[in-house]
């Protein structure tokens, strides 16, 4: 398997997200350091997949990449549906690309909510069979038989779209005190922050992709060249959108307290409470609640299908 997840890997570096550059008072954005892909991120997530896995193979010494073998145009096309790899049984799944050097086993695994978050028929899903088919055929393997009935697969499917809305928890701090609008507006492009509407968001130096968590003011917008005053300023995030939630709370963590270095006031939780010493480290009882609530149906925050649950 590839080491491009390892998980002793250097951390990426910001690069550009393509707005109009606008820049803040200082550069402040080593504050807020990328969050740094781990293979748990990217691991198979059994309640979001009906997965066929194909018989083992022996791959070439040095392997071909899976691009060669399966052709740039087969990973093109696949919207819905991911090829995970593993060379044993002890290790986890782990989502594969066509730069990955063919793994021992492989599975492939149709997502069960789509984009549409309309749920799957059986006979959807006996259609992905045939793809997971041509897969197997191309590497030369056997295609096993699935160890989920296509209908049973099709009831979770069910299952999953009628939970639409229902991880929507959202986890914030805040700081409260007397703030211009400008200054607010300073410290969050000094942090590396974007315009988000009314608002600031912070996307961890990605290109792409939704914001990991926003930056509002009480009763106002932050919108270019606003003027007044707040008492309130706000940092949030939806806990299921993102991966890895205990480090974005590190990070918002980090940046409440540059915005109280700049501009005063007291941090404080979302609802007012005075925040434990654990939130610097990423740890609140309300986040690891909404975190087991995630994992209790089956989820795993910031994952495709439970995203699409928000």
């Amino acid at each position: 398997m590839s080491n491009e997840l390892a998980p002793d890997g250097p951390e990426l570096q910001p690069d550009g997200m393509g707005f109009d550059e606008e820049a803040g008072s200082e550069e402040a954005s080593h504050l807020l350091p990328p969050i740094r892909e781990l293979p748990q991120d990217r691991e198979f997530l059994p309640g979001a997949f009906y997965a066929i896995q194909t018989a083992d193979g022996t791959p070439a010494d040095p392997p071909q990449q899976l691009g060669e073998l399966l052709g740039q145009g087969l990973f093109q096309s696949l919207t819905d549906v991911h090829i995970f790899g593993r060379n044993t049984d002890a290790e986890p799944w782990i989502e594969v690309g066509p730069m990955t050097p063919e793994p021992v086993q492989v599975l492939v695994a149709q997502e069960l909510l789509p984009a549409s978050l309309e749920p799957l028929a059986q006979d959807d899903l006996e259609m992905f069979e045939m793809v997971a088919g041509r897969v197997a055929k191309t590497l030369k393997r056997d295609k096993q038989a699935p160890k989920e009935d296509a209908g049973k697969a099709a009831g979770r499917s069910a299952d999953l779209a009628g939970k639409k809305g229902s991880l929507t928890d959202a986890f914030g701090l805040a700081l409260a005190g007397s703030y211009k609008l400008g200054d607010v507006t300073d410290c969050c492009l000094s942090l590396g922050m974007k315009r988000d509407g009314g608002r600031f968001a912070w996307y961890g130096g990605r290109t792409s992709g939704d914001a990991i968590f926003h930056v509002s003011a009480d009763g106002a917008e932050l919108a270019a060249g606003a003027s007044g005053n707040t008492g309130r300023i706000v940092l949030s995030f939806t806990v299921a959108a993102v991966n890895q939630p205990r480090k974005v709370l590190e990070r918002m963590f980090a940046a409440s307290y540059y915005f109280k270095k700049r501009l005063g006031g007291d941090v404080q939780m979302q609802d007012g409470s005075t925040p434990p010493d654990s939130v610097a480290r990423g740890e609140h009882p309300n986040l690891e609640n909404a975190i087991k609530k995630i994992e209790q149906a089956g989820l795993r925050p910031g994952h495709v299908v439970t995203r699409r649950l928000t």
